[in-house]
């Protein structure tokens, strides 16, 4: 396949420093813009979701035990779902701060990550001479719906997707150095870039999708080789240094993952390498739900407003005005938008979060749009203060979701106050019980010593214990136990206050299908939440 240079000419050096001084100002502002939507009030909230408490819990076990030790729930089954790599921030943030695991340790990481992604786009920019689409790319990446959200909230997707943008961008400088230039630091961090993305999230996330877009772009560019050209192929391994990178790559990961295999007796490489990845990305498990392959593009018009407004109009004038030869850095953040988006929908299991890497490819490629439409509008001066108020309108509504709305339904979602009450009752060393129910963020606050388990048999075998045993469950589950108790009995110690507006009924309409009106009508009638819990305790026979 004869390739076709599409790269821009070699910039002078003065283009690179054309404006120190008059973007010194905009780009000290970007801390400031990301203290105010990632890290002001981080911790003001409790650990409202299931991943942050499974987090802390595993975080708070590795200060307890060592780095060295495998991350472990409260009730002592070793973390399999993910590998280590995350908790170990979280524990390093715990001790930097000398206090136990909380709120603050566990959303750091990710708010970190969402800073140093805002850095590095701003930082590419500025490198490529671009500093105008390298901020407008940052300042769109901040106020991005859905990062922004991300970036308070202790889940790993927001640090991978750091490691995925880093991995692209500094192949994006290796791919345009041009030979006999050898690229080697920057395909070195790319390479660091892809070990770190698969120590947090594994090999078909954190691997896979920044290399499928690294494959897209060199097919764009028709620098991928035709299957028979093996020199050819051997010069592209030799290029980007695959030879090398890879098994650099695999030096890192591998011992890591050998480790915790061998400290969980083999579960982490079935738990998390088989059911975690393969099942999840190519199907075969009853447990995970699929769903249809458009399910991202809602997702992506929802979570990357108000700039997925512009993507539709920012696509067509790219292609319109014959700009796709002439902007590779706008070319490449468009091939990788819509390379993650493809390779996504493509799997069965599918996650809103899961989109979060390709929001700075998005953002990469309307900054550079932006510098376009700025410097050939009659009045860019429009433009300038139609962003200002876009930006200004988006931090005004998060200051005034997190100081109103958030904390107003904090007490009815934090868990803290009801485990406080469980410890009141049944005090450590009293083990807790937790029955049908993955609310971890209680389990955190009650603490060590607890239990977690499933069966109705073994409830009723606690039942005839001759010493009491406290359990948690949630309120609808507790509303079973008559049927499937029969040894003995529970007794209703504490209950957690019902939401705002108790228990409604639904009337929904008749022409849903039989499979999705079930669900939904699960779902409205809380079968998909843990609320409100309840603690009993059993009462001998």
């Amino acid at each position: 396949m004869e390739a076709i240079d599409l790269r821009p000419p070699a910039r002078s050096s003065a283009l690179s420093t054309r404006y120190p001084v008059r973007w010194l100002l905009p780009v000290a502002g970007l801390p400031v813009l990301c203290w105010v939507l990632f890290f002001r009030g981080l911790a003001d909230r409790d650990l409202w979701s299931s991943h942050e408490a499974r987090a802390a819990m595993d975080g708070q076990s590795l200060l307890d035990g060592g780095l060295g030790a495998m991350p472990r729930l409260f009730d002592g089954r070793p973390e399999v779902q993910k590998p280590p790599l995350y908790y170990w921030l979280v524990a390093l943030a715990a001790r930097a701060s000398g206090t136990a695991v909380d709120a603050w340790a566990v959303r750091l990481p990710a708010a970190l990550a969402g800073l140093l992604g805002v850095v590095v786009l701003t930082r590419f920019g500025l490198r490529r001479g671009r500093p105008l689409a390298g901020f407008v790319a940052a300042v769109v990446l901040a106020t991005a719906l859905h990062y922004t959200w991300l970036a308070r909230v202790g889940r790993i997707d927001m640090p991978l997707t750091l490691t995925t943008a880093l991995a692209l961008l500094t192949f994006f400088r290796a791919w345009s150095q041009a030979p006999p230039r050898r690229p080697v630091v920057p395909l070195a961090v790319a390479y660091l870039a892809l070990a770190a993305g698969v120590l947090l999230k594994g090999p078909i996330v954190g691997a896979a999708l920044p290399l499928g877009v690294g494959g897209a772009w060199l097919l764009v560019n028709r620098e991928l080789p035709w299957p028979w050209r093996v020199r050819a192929w051997l010069a592209l391994v030799h290029r980007y240094g695959l030879w090398w990178g890879l098994p650099l790559t695999s030096a890192i990961v591998l011992p890591i993952y050998l480790w915790a295999n061998a400290r969980t007796g083999g579960e982490f490489f079935r738990a998390f390498l088989w059911h975690h990845n393969i099942e999840r990305g190519l199907g075969g498990s009853d447990v995970l739900r699929a769903h249809p392959w458009w399910f991202y593009l809602p997702h992506l018009a929802a979570d990357f407003l108000p700039w997925s407004l512009l993507l539709p109009l920012a696509v067509w004038a790219f292609v319109r005005r014959g700009w796709w030869a002439q902007d590779p850095e706008a070319r490449f953040g468009l091939v990788w938008l819509l390379t993650i988006v493809l390779l996504l929908s493509a799997a069965r299991f599918k996650r809103a979060d899961y989109l979060l890497p390709a929001f700075p490819g998005a953002a990469l490629f309307l900054g550079c749009m932006a510098e376009r439409w700025f410097q050939t509008s009659a009045r860019p001066t429009l433009l300038a203060a139609g962003f200002a108020a876009i930006v200004a309108v988006c931090v005004g509504g998060w200051w005034l979701y997190l100081d109103a709305d958030l904390r107003t339904r904090e007490p009815t979602r934090q868990s803290v106050r009801f485990a406080e009450a469980v410890r009141h009752v049944a005090p450590a060393p009293q083990p807790v019980l937790f029955f049908r129910t993955e609310a971890h963020a209680a389990a955190f606050h009650v603490g060590r010593p607890l239990t977690l388990f499933v069966e109705w048999d073994k409830l009723d075998a606690w039942t005839r214990g001759p010493t009491t045993a406290y359990v948690v469950m949630p309120a609808r589950v507790a509303a079973q136990c008559p049927r499937f108790v029969r040894s003995g009995r529970l007794e209703e110690v504490l209950r957690e206050p019902e939401p705002p507006g108790g228990t409604r009924t639904w009337d929904l309409p008749a022409w849903l299908p039989a499979r999705p009106r079930r669900d939904l009508e699960r779902f409205l009638a809380g079968e998909g939440h843990e609320r409100p819990l309840v603690l009993l305790r059993t009462v001998p026979p």
